[in-house]
């Protein structure tokens, strides 16, 4: 999973649920949470492609006419950051931002627009300025649980995790709802404990309603990769079916499925989904599969073609994200390619994080730059949680493999990546 990857699910964890609670405040300053909905009086909406897009359009239609309606904003980044997500397209988080800043612009003290800001600013990967905004809200508002969602998923992308741990039992205390379990999900993960985070995360998705199928078909799908790292194929295939039936077409279900069927050494099955999904939600993560999937089947130039996609998506995401370096150089140093570029773009990296994967990424560049010495200090580093990633713990043996004198470490590095 990728840095990118991984930011979408903290993000996706924000939204869980349709209904987000949104402040409302009665005469003599008394503070009363009622449920917001995508879109306010156009009936029960829920969270499918159709309901996103009219959610949307009919925000705009509203901010045109008056640009300071917060609660108009606030759907209009909600619809925002799901349709990014399920369409790989960040330019709708820059779209959202500039709604949320125009409504502070004209009322700075609304909150809604505010903690919303958080959230796009997370979804941007800029890290510390969404600390800052969600801290802000949580002073306004300092029992409201979506805040402390917000830090803490900052902090783990950061790879502060005694803050960002924090930031969740607080989150989980003031409110256990999907939102809480997901997060404390991806946590248990973090730290290794795969079986905690497959019962947390279907809990997770059993506290999430059917008014809101996105959210379903993202827990869903979170459930099958968790079990995929498990070894367990089959139940991981169960999980992404109820994500497809929940929001058919869901990019992460399909996802999902090319990863089942390559696992199962169906290959071409599996690289019949990453084109289709190159075409309508493309990644990094796709196309590195897919140019992974492509090298194993002997087509070198076909390999190399999605592996150069996959770098170009990194880059290009810049322009509208945070510039996070970490995926370039590990997409670099698993290739073996200008290792001295990817040990550029690790350390650039880590001079900001110091996250487990960040920490990964660096290990490796410098595994392939021959500096073994301090690829096992930054390897300690990646597994500090416990992880039980399988790619970070692949990469610490190989550097131990390596430091012990052994040749064949190198050998075997290419089939590590894969």
């Amino acid at each position: 999973m990728t840095t990118r990857q991984r930011a979408a699910l903290v993000t996706a964890a924000i939204l869980a649920g349709a209904a987000l609670g949104t402040v409302q405040h009665a005469k003599g300053g008394a503070v009363h949470i009622r449920p917001a909905p995508l879109v306010s009086a156009v009936g029960e909406m829920t969270t499918s492609r159709a309901d996103l897009e009219l959610a949307m359009k009919t925000a705009e239609q509203t901010l045109a006419a008056d640009p300071s309606d917060g609660r108009a904003a606030l759907t209009f980044a909600q619809a925002s950051l799901r349709r990014a997500r399920i369409e790989s397209n960040g330019g709708y988080t820059l779209k959202a931002e500039r709604v949320l800043k125009a409504v502070l612009a004209r009322e700075p003290g609304d909150y809604n627009a505010l903690k919303m800001l958080g959230a796009v600013y997370m979804s941007q990967h800029r890290f510390r300025e969404a600390i800052e905004v969600a801290t802000r809200a949580a002073r306004v508002h300092p029992k409201e649980a979506w805040n402390y969602g917000v830090i803490g998923d900052a902090h783990i992308e950061l790879g502060d995790y005694d803050a960002a741990f924090d930031a969740f039992d607080t989150m989980t205390r003031l409110r256990p709802d999907a939102a809480a379990y997901a997060r404390v999900a991806y946590a248990q993960e973090l730290q290794g404990r795969l079986q905690d985070a497959i019962r947390s995360m279907r809990m997770a998705a059993e506290a999430t309603g059917a008014q809101d199928p996105e959210s379903l078909a993202w827990h869903y799908a979170q459930m099958g990769n968790l079990l995929l790292q498990t070894g367990d194929i089959d139940g991981a295939a169960r999980e992404f079916a109820r994500a497809e039936h929940a929001f058919p077409g869901h990019p992460f279900a399909e996802a999902g499925f090319a990863r089942v069927a390559a696992t199962r050494g169906q290959y071409d099955d599996a690289l019949k989904v990453y084109g289709a999904l190159m075409i309508k939600a493309p990644t990094s993560e796709i196309a590195n599969a897919a140019g992974d999937l492509l090298a194993e089947q002997g087509d070198e130039k076909a390999a190399q073609a999605m592996y150069a996609r996959a770098e170009a998506i990194e880059r290009d995401a810049w322009l509208t994200e945070a510039r996070l370096t970490t995926n370039v150089a590990r997409m670099l140093a698993e290739r073996g390619v200008r290792t001295a570029e990817a040990v550029q773009l690790a350390e650039e990296a880590a001079r900001s994080r110091n996250d487990i994967f960040t920490m990964d990424a660096l290990a490796w560049a410098y595994f392939r730059a021959g500096r073994f010495f301090e690829a096992e200090e930054a390897s300690r580093q990646a597994r500090r949680t416990g992880t039980a990633d399988h790619r970070i713990l692949a990469h610490a043996a190989a550097i131990e493999q390596a430091l012990g004198g052994g040749d064949a470490a190198v050998g075997a590095s290419r089939d590590i990546i894969r």
